[in-house]
Parts: structure tokens; C-alpha cells; sequence
């Protein structure tokens, strides 16, 4: 197979990071990118592609592409991912897959139709704790878990919502565009609950403003009370995006019959405590650092793994990372998550 040919719909930061390191790839090679707004708006002049205005003129176009990475504003990427795949291309879609279960079920059923592969973009999979905890679990030596608890303490201020020019961070706060901390923010880390612990029954949950109420219309922080499926241990999500000036942590803490293991950072980028007698923790490699937005910082820098995912999918050496089931079971989680505080979305 030739190399995998990629566009970008969407050329706000992250579809710049998608774009380099395509453009980096020795077996991927950057056809095209999409955007409404004007090439010099968005940086799109750095790259020597064909610009289109739209992923219908993107679809409609002469250009040959096999992938097709969805980076537009959370509450497009589900419209915009079965465009594509209906046309026959493959899609990488940025989290979350989409705002609604509903919406992820047609993506699903529209990639089986069209025999289509969807990748998901989770990439704190790809932090070595984390990936090294996922080991420790599945070779069972924690034994059953009897608890866990997420903590995610984030700083989105104005800086981050604030754009009366209407330029690319006017989405930023917006129902429709966003949908909540949940999804635009945290999303990440309820897929690594779901990755490392499987299912969850939603007890209860108490979502509020605390930070942003003259800023966005939905609630910044909460606590989330849950049950594990599969070991019937208990659990708990407690959020916010209302720490002062600079993101703080986020943590997942598992206490097992076995031993107990918590990991830490900005990011979940730091094995913090390990207790397993018997074992002995080997040496990780480092993180990367997290992607940096300016004022803000935002997940690990991992979008290159997604990208080597794809590429090796495509040419059958390997199986995709996070696939689309997971990614509506992440919604699914979410979902349940907002209407258990009594949030319909």
C-alpha cells in the first residue's frame, strides 16, 4: 500500500498539530485541508495542499484521501464523520466522537455499512502510567477493585471562552458547539475509567457553576458518585474548571484488594504512590508534555501515536487503538453522567 492520504477538516490548533505530523509521517501524506474561514485566518498557508472551503467541497473535489480527520467544534463532529464516511473515507475523530449516544449509534452503524474504520482520538491511552497500569489491571494484580477515585481540577477562564471577534474560539462555552466540561475538557479521562475499569452505573451526581456564571450557561464543576459493573466497587469523579489562573491536577486513585496505585500530574502524567506487595514497579519512560494552547495547557501530546495508529491499521499491521465502540460507550458514560445531575442535554 502507498502511503495513507490524509485531510484535515477543521484548522484550528488541533487540526494544525493533525496536519504536521501528517506532513512528518513517512507514510502519510497531507492531501488537502478544510476550513470555512480564509487560509491566512487559520495558518493553513504553512501547507502546500489544496484549501477547501467545506467538507462537501472537500468530498466533491478531485482529491484522492483515504482519511479524513474531523477537527471542528464538538457539536459538528458526528454530522461531519458520517459526511465522510458515507463518501467512503475513513475518519479520525477527535473527542469526543460526538455530544449525543444517538449520534455515535449512526456513526457506528454508518462505518459497518460502508465498511469504514473509525478512530477515536483518546490519546492519554498512549501516557506510559497509564499504559502501564492498564497491564498491572489486566494481568489482575490488584485483584478486585474495590474502589476508585478521579479528580480533574482544570483552569478554563475567560482566556479560554472570551473571543468577540468571533474567530476560532467562538464555539468555546456554546450547548450546541461544546457541550459541557464533560466532553471538551474531561472527556479524556472518563475514557481512561472506561479503558482501565469498564462500565459504570451512575448513582448520583450534583453538577454547578461555580467559576463561569457570567461566562458559559453550563455547569464547570461537579461530583459524580458511581458503581464499577464489573467488580461492583464503588467510585467517584469530582471536576472543575474553575481552579485560579493555571490547570492543577488530574488523578485516578485505584484501591484494590491487592494493592493500591494512584496516578497524578496535570495530566495523569506521573505514577504518584504504587503499594503492591510482591511487586516491584518497573522504570517508565517520561510523558510527553501536554499540548500547550498559550494561556492554557490541555491533555498529553500524543497525537502522533493516533496518527502511527491509523497509518498501521490501514496497512494491516495493527488493530485500532480506540475504535468506535468505545467511543460511544465514552458518550454513553457522559451522557448518563449530565442526566443523572438532572442535566438533559
Amino acid at each position: 500500500m502507498d502511503d495513507v492520504r490524509f485531510a484535515v477538516l477543521g484548522v484550528g490548533h488541533i487540526g494544525r498539530r493533525h496536519a504536521t505530523i501528517i506532513d512528518r509521517h513517512p507514510e502519510a501524506t497531507l492531501v488537502a485541508l478544510a476550513d470555512e474561514r480564509p487560509a491566512g485566518e487559520v495558518g493553513a498557508n504553512n501547507w502546500s495542499v489544496p484549501y477547501l472551503e467545506s467538507l462537501e467541497a472537500l468530498l466533491s473535489s478531485e482529491v484522492e484521501v483515504d482519511v479524513v480527520c474531523i477537527c471542528t467544534p464538538n457539536g459538528w463532529h458526528a454530522r461531519h464523520a458520517i459526511q465522510a464516511l458515507e463518501a467512503g473515507r475513513h475518519v479520525v475523530i477527535e473527542k469526543p466522537m460526538a455530544l449525543y449516544r444517538t449520534e455515535g449509534e449512526r456513526i457506528l452503524h454508518t462505518a459497518l455499512q460502508r465498511s469504514r474504520q473509525v478512530f477515536c482520538v483518546m490519546q492519554n491511552r498512549y501516557s506510559p502510567p497509564i499504559a502501564w497500569l492498564k497491564a498491572v489491571l489486566d494481568a489482575g494484580k490488584l485483584g478486585t477493585i474495590r474502589m476508585v477515585q478521579i479528580n480533574c481540577f482544570w483552569n478554563r477562564d475567560e482566556r479560554y471562552y472570551a473571543d468577540p471577534s468571533g474567530g476560532s474560539h467562538a464555539w468555546h462555552g456554546h450547548p450546541e458547539s461544546d457541550g459541557g466540561v464533560l466532553y471538551t475538557q474531561f472527556a479524556h479521562f472518563i475514557d481512561i475509567l472506561y479503558w482501565l475499569l469498564g462500565d459504570v452505573e451512575i448513582l448520583h451526581a450534583d453538577h454547578e457553576n461555580v467559576g463561569h456564571r457570567n461566562t458559559v450557561p453550563f455547569a464547570d464543576s461537579g461530583n459524580v458518585l458511581f458503581r464499577l459493573t464489573d467488580s461492583g466497587g464503588l467510585g467517584n469523579l469530582c471536576f472543575s474548571t474553575a481552579t485560579v489562573d493555571k490547570n492543577f491536577e488530574s488523578t485516578i486513585t485505584i484501591l484494590g484488594e491487592r494493592g493500591t496505585v494512584k496516578i497524578g500530574g496535570q495530566y495523569m502524567n506521573e505514577v504518584e504512590y504504587c503499594h503492591i506487595p510482591g511487586y516491584e514497579m518497573p522504570t517508565l519512560p517520561p510523558a510527553n508534555p501536554p499540548n500547550d494552547y498559550g494561556p492554557y495547557q490541555g491533555s498529553a501530546a500524543n497525537h502522533h501515536y493516533v496518527i502511527q495508529n491509523v497509518v498501521d491499521v490501514l496497512k494491516g499491521r495493527q488493530q485500532v487503538t480506540t475504535n468506535a465502540l468505545e467511543g460511544l460507550k465514552v458518550v454513553d458514560i457522559i451522557e448518563r453522567m449530565y442526566a443523572a445531575a438532572k442535566i438533559y442535554r
